[in-house]
């Protein structure tokens, strides 16, 4: 195995985990670094489909929304081994053992060793995608089609497909973050201009094969603004984080006394922890979106970094962005002035008191210089790009960030002075 190309895969996650504040292990990450430490882990599986000669895979609900309408009918394929756990061979790999070792060896002296179960199941499981995808027949595939490019095992995927001459497309299932700059992929339709813009600053990328093809998954942008209805509860909609954080956003509010709320779930949170932990009062919203609760107009919405403040943007719905201890905002468009920074109860409780006086017209305008095309017109520029996709280009990565001296490879502490 090439030890280059597994680093390759794993060292995007393992930068962004390793950004994360610490926090205490919880008793199956303890069970796994010890009792278990050799035991290969069963990793949750990606899902593969194909229609028409491209591959699909998909790693989560919000993702599937987004291929669903471009390409539909598509059926499940498999790869042969790859549901298996982590095998001998994978394990024993020159190149799996080394990166390993990098990998405890860095955790201890920087003293996460938390995170040392997480990552040793992901260098295992990331050599094993490797081997089976490099294994498997790919004759069957014209195109590969990617939802997120960050995910060890899609990287893995993203590797073997170069291998066999087969061109990677990326249609985003988020809103641009700061670490999708990297696009190593032969084709991207981004969600909006800003999005390419950012990109090419950012990474000094050539923006032919960067298209704009806007957000297949939803039909807003033509919809009028929904009339806010001030008898609504607020919404405070959550991402799938661990509990300390889901409590500390919960209690952020809570103490702003702001009258009704209903919690918008993720469509990975947890509903069992949820109901443990919101506070009294409040309720959990039984819609399967968010988007169906800010269709009906709720007089605001506060979020921590997630996507679904663009919906609620392009819907003029006032909009505030949680920062927990300083935390930058994971995606570029929340730093815009139009969506209120808060850090504080007190920033909650003003943010709600003039939230029926902001400006919508310019919330809507903000969200639509990220994302100005859905519905149909985008469902169309996506199909466009798919079917466009040319073997001639297959492995021109756009905009390689982790490659040696890429971008956000120079910026990782796990790249400063040491290497794998």
């Amino acid at each position: 195995m090439d030890a280059q190309a597994l680093r390759w895969c794993l060292l995007p996650d393992f930068d962004l985990q390793f950004s994360r504040p610490r926090m205490a292990a919880s008793w199956r990450a303890r069970v796994r670094a010890t009792v278990l430490r050799g035991v290969p882990w069963r990793f949750a599986p990606s899902r593969h489909s194909v229609v028409d000669g491209v591959l699909v895979v998909t790693r989560a609900v919000n993702e599937e929304r987004v291929v669903d309408p471009l390409l539909p009918g598509r059926s499940p394929v498999s790869f042969p081994g790859l549901r298996d756990r982590p095998d001998g061979e994978a394990r024993r790999d020159p190149a799996a053992v080394e990166l390993l070792a990098w990998a405890e060896g860095f955790l201890v002296r920087h003293g996460r060793v938390e995170l040392l179960p997480r990552w040793r199941d992901a260098v295992w499981g990331t050599a094993h995608h490797l081997q089976r995808y490099l294994a498997a027949d790919w004759s069957r595939f014209r195109a590969v089609v990617v939802p997120r490019q960050s995910h060890p095992f899609v990287r893995a995927l993203i590797v073997a497909a170069e291998a066999h001459g087969v061109p990677v497309v990326f249609v985003p299932h988020s809103p641009l973050t700061h670490w999708q700059v990297d696009l190593p992929v032969s084709y991207a339709g981004m969600r909006g201009v800003a999005e390419r813009e950012t990109i090419v600053r950012v990474m000094g990328a050539d923006p032919v094969r960067i298209d704009v093809i806007g957000r297949p998954d939803t039909d807003l942008i033509e919809a009028p603004m929904p009339v806010l209805r001030r008898e609504l509860p607020g919404v405070v909609a959550v991402s799938p984080d661990p509990e300390w954080q889901l409590r500390e956003l919960f209690e952020l509010v809570r103490a702003a006394d702001v009258g009704p709320v209903v919690v918008a779930p993720h469509p990975r949170s947890d509903r069992a922890v949820l109901q443990r932990i919101v506070p009294r009062g409040w309720s959990i919203a039984s819609t399967n979106r968010t988007l169906e609760l800010l269709r009906e107009g709720p007089p605001w919405l506060i979020q921590c970094s997630s996507g679904v403040a663009w919906e609620s943007a392009v819907l003029g719905i006032p909009t505030g962005d949680v920062r927990l201890g300083g935390r930058r905002p994971d995606y570029p468009f929340l730093e815009s002035p139009v969506f209120a920074a808060l850090t504080s109860s007190d920033d909650v409780r003003r943010f709600v008191g003039a939230a029926a006086a902001r400006d919508r017209a310019a919330l809507r305008a903000e969200s639509l210089g990220w994302c100005a095309i859905d519905g149909a017109a985008a469902v169309a520029r996506g199909r466009a790009l798919i079917d466009s996709a040319d073997r001639a280009l297959a492995g021109r990565r756009i905009a390689d960030a982790w490659a040696p001296g890429g971008v956000l490879e120079r910026r990782s502490p796990l790249t400063s002075g040491e290497t794998a």
